[in-house]
């Protein structure tokens, strides 16, 4: 078996869920993705077969990309139960882009079930216009929308990072957020965002025209995001693809 460690991390759709009380999530609506929410089993049927499974385990830290055909025997490299995450490569428009999903267990009628609580699409074949991610990537068309955007520059990798926090509050969205994203219960406005991450040479002067390299969907919020604005020197821009 080939292991190797590494280093990490359409508009709606009615193939997802919603939620109806009690930490339960029920046939609905998914998040304007149309992917965050989606269960494991709907993901594999969305995309197909994955070309890798990825998993660690805490606190040890151990990382590993295998193939499906070795998923029998994954787990008993690691002392204890992990989640399998799901690798895939595709093409869109000419372009090669790799897609990793991420999933949180869950638990829907008594039974344990995993849905995705993010994932994050790397541009294989360089980067690409923000204002032109959505050709490639329609999942990230809803951060055109009306929303907010904070941008800051990672300390360690000295790239900006933009985060769109789109207007999309709801009981999924709050699900998705408390149950898997942050344990601080004050949080309330948990909503579909984007993590745009820009090439190493681009300026704070942010356009349509920076040049990206990474989107990280998940959820956030403005609440999260202020409690961390003065570490990461976090600031609300005006909208660069309005």
């Amino acid at each position: 078996m080939k292991n190797r460690l590494i280093l990490v991390l359409p508009f709606i759709c009615l193939l997802g869920f919603g939620l109806l009380g009690s930490g339960k999530v029920h046939a609905g609506k998914t998040l304007a993705d149309g992917i965050i929410g989606l269960t494991k089993a709907e993901v594999n049927e969305k995309f197909g077969t994955p070309n890798y499974l990825y998993s660690e385990e805490e606190p040890f830290r151990r990382y590993v990309i295998i193939t499906p055909e070795e998923e029998p025997i994954l787990k008993a490299q690691f002392l204890y139960d992990v989640t399998i995450h799901d690798l895939y490569y595709i093409t869109r428009n000419g372009k090669n882009f790799e897609f990793r999903f991420y999933y949180g267990e869950d638990e829907v009628d008594g039974q344990k079930t995993f849905r995705v609580k993010e994932y994050c699409i790397t541009f294989l074949d360089g980067p690409l216009p923000l204002g032109r991610i959505a050709e490639f990537i329609p999942e990230f068309k809803p951060a055109y929308e009306k929303g907010k955007v904070y941008q800051e520059r990672l300390l360690n990798l000295n790239n900006i990072r933009l985060t769109f926090v789109t207007p999309e509050q709801n009981e999924l969205s709050q699900h998705i957020g408390s149950l898997f994203v942050d344990l601080d219960k004050d949080i309330k406005d948990w909503a579909l965002a984007y993590d745009v991450i820009l090439i190493d040479s681009e300026t704070d002067n942010v356009s349509a025209n920076s040049m990206a390299k990474e989107v990280i969907v998940a959820v956030d919020g403005e609440y999260r995001i202020g409690k961390t604005a003065h570490a990461f020197g976090t600031k609300l821009i005006d909208h660069p693809l309005q």
